[in-house]
């Protein structure tokens, strides 16, 4: 895999507050053309005037852009490098991981991934986290980049626990909507 330095910038005030009745820009990494259909369908509907992409898998990573939302709906080692690098260089992205390898399950909780979904893929599964999303049940932990990733022995056993900085205490105001809450985790760091 080769990496393009990213461009990730965080979203003034001004720029959310226009984009409030947007809906959410998101891409979504999959190599089954079936199911990218049902996902980018089920996104239309809980996101109307969302901005959706398809993510190219070309053996780079492309992260010219921060998204508000990421789907991986990939098994193995490059749906694992995907959500790794995403949650490392843009923390601001909530990420959501399809895979049907439940071992997995770990490196998400390290990761603080916003929602692992093993397959298989139902409907009703995916609208749920994009429905949290929408009403800002976004927990603070999710936001904010991984230090440890899979390129410094964090995702793959490595560094567990070693070395790692205590997680600050913050008091959260839940704000009422998503957008309001990705403005206010932006202007607190």
């Amino acid at each position: 895999m080769h990496y393009t330095e990213p461009e990730c910038v965080v979203r003034s005030q001004s720029t959310l507050r226009e984009r409030e009745e947007e809906g959410m820009d998101a891409v979504i990494y999959t190599r089954d053309d079936r199911e990218y259909e049902m996902l980018s369908r089920i996104f239309a509907d809980e996101s109307p005037g969302g901005a959706l992409t398809r993510g190219l898998l070309d053996g780079h990573f492309h992260l010219e852009k921060e998204y508000d939302v990421v789907v991986v709906d990939m098994d193995g080692a490059l749906g694992m490098e995907i959500v790794c690098k995403y949650r490392e260089v843009c923390g601001n992205t909530l990420v959501i991981w399809i895979t049907d390898d439940r071992y997995f399950a770990g490196v998400a909780i390290r990761l603080h991934i916003f929602d692992f979904i093993l397959r298989p893929l139902e409907e009703g599964r995916f609208r749920e986290p994009l429905k949290r999303i929408k009403e800002g049940d976004i927990i603070w932990w999710q936001r904010g980049t991984v230090k440890d990733s899979i390129y410094q022995g964090g995702c793959i056993g490595g560094s567990a626990g070693k070395g790692r900085e205590a997680v600050p205490e913050r008091k959260i105001i839940p704000p009422k909507t998503w957008r309001t809450r990705l403005r206010d985790y932006s202007c607190e760091q």
